[in-house]
C-alpha cells in the first residue's frame, strides 16, 4: 500500500478523524490546537485553535457542522466546522478519552478519566445524563444503534454493555489483561472486539458475549479498532509502531504496514487510525507528529 506522509504536528499526535461527507480529515494530540487536511489534495489546510490543553478524541456531528474535541484537562469543546470559532465549552472534570455521537438521539457520549460517562444533548447543549463505568479510566466506546447497544472499554479490564435508552447495564464481563484499550462493533452487530494493553485481539459475539476468538495480534499494547466502511476488514493500531489491516471473516492478517514490512511506516507508537469515508484511504498517526495516507485498494 502505498502511503503519503505528511508534517505539521511539532509533537505527538494522538486522533484522528475523517469528515463524513466531505474529502476532509482532521488530528490532534499534544499541540493545543486541530488541523484540518485535504484528504483529496493531501495538504494542511486550516488550524482550529483556543485549545489549551492536549486533545484525546475528536467527534464530528455533521448536521450541526460541529467538531467537538475532548481535552486532557477535562474541557469538551465545540468547533463551528465552517468559521473554526469555539461555540461550545463544558468542563467535565477529568480527561476525556473518546467522544461518540448517537445520531437519533442527537446526544454525544463522552468517556472520561475517572470512568464517568457524561450525556451531552448537542441540540440543547446541556449534559443530560452522567453514570460510572467503573472507577478506572474508560479509554473507548462504541455503539450500534440497531441493537440499541453502547459498549464500554475500561482499565479495570472490564467490558461493560448498555441500553442506549437509558444506560442501564446489560452486560459486563473481564476482558483484555492489563486494561482494555479499544472496543467496537462489527457493522453487522454479530461481533464485539477489544483491544488490549495485553497486545491481544478479542472477539466476541454480541448477543451471548460469549469468546469467539482471542490472538495475540501486536507486540505491544493496541491503541485503536476501527472496521472499513464497505468492506470486510479492520485496521489496528498498536504502540509496537505498526498498523495491522485484517480480514472480518476470519480475524486473518491481510497486511502489516510498518517500516519492517511495507518499508513505510511510523517509527513510534501509532495511536489512532481512521478510513476515509469512501474506503480508499486510511490515516494512521502517532507519537512520530506525522500523518499517514494509506492508499487502500482490495486485492
Amino acid at each position: 500500500m502505498k502511503a503519503t506522509t505528511l508534517s505539521g504536528h511539532n509533537n505527538p499526535i494522538y486522533t484522528c478523524i475523517t469528515h463524513p461527507g466531505l474529502p476532509l480529515f482532521y488530528t490532534a494530540g499534544n499541540d493545543k490546537g486541530v488541523v484540518e487536511w485535504d484528504l483529496e489534495h493531501k495538504v494542511h489546510r486550516r488550524v482550529f485553535k483556543n485549545v489549551q490543553r492536549t486533545v484525546y478524541a475528536l467527534e464530528i456531528i455533521p448536521a450541526l457542522n460541529l467538531l467537538y474535541a475532548g481535552c486532557n484537562d477535562g474541557n469538551l469543546l465545540a468547533f463551528d466546522l465552517e468559521s473554526t470559532e469555539t461555540k461550545a465549552l463544558h468542563h467535565l472534570g477529568s480527561a476525556i478519552f473518546d467522544l461518540k455521537y448517537i445520531p437519533l438521539k442527537e446526544e454525544l457520549i463522552c468517556a472520561t478519566d475517572k470512568g464517568d460517562i457524561f450525556i451531552l444533548s448537542v441540540t440543547d447543549n446541556q449534559i443530560v445524563h452522567q453514570f460510572s463505568s467503573g472507577a478506572e479510566k474508560v479509554r473507548s466506546v462504541a455503539i450500534h444503534e440497531k441493537l440499541n447497544l453502547l459498549a464500554t472499554a475500561s482499565n479495570d479490564q472490564q467490558v461493560r454493555l448498555y441500553n442506549l435508552d437509558d444506560f442501564t447495564l446489560i452486560q459486563q464481563f473481564k476482558a483484555n489483561d492489563y486494561g482494555v484499550g479499544s472496543i467496537c462493533f462489527s457493522p453487522d452487530g454479530t461481533q464485539l472486539i477489544t483491544g488490549g494493553r495485553d497486545a491481544h485481539l478479542n472477539i466476541y459475539n454480541v448477543f451471548d458475549c460469549s469468546l469467539i476468538n482471542r490472538f495475540a495480534a501486536h507486540l505491544f499494547a493496541i491503541y485503536h479498532i476501527e472496521f472499513h466502511p464497505h468492506l470486510p476488514f479492520f485496521a489496528t493500531a498498536s504502540r509496537d509502531k505498526s498498523v495491522k489491516i485484517w480480514r472480518a471473516e476470519d480475524a486473518s492478517l491481510y497486511k502489516m504496514l510498518s517500516i519492517d514490512k511495507a518499508r513505510e511506516g511510523h517509527i513510534l507508537s501509532v495511536n489512532d487510525v481512521a478510513w476515509s469515508a469512501d474506503g480508499k484511504h486510511l490515516i494512521s498517526v502517532g507519537d512520530d507528529k506525522m500523518v499517514k495516507i494509506w492508499d487502500f485498494e482490495a486485492i
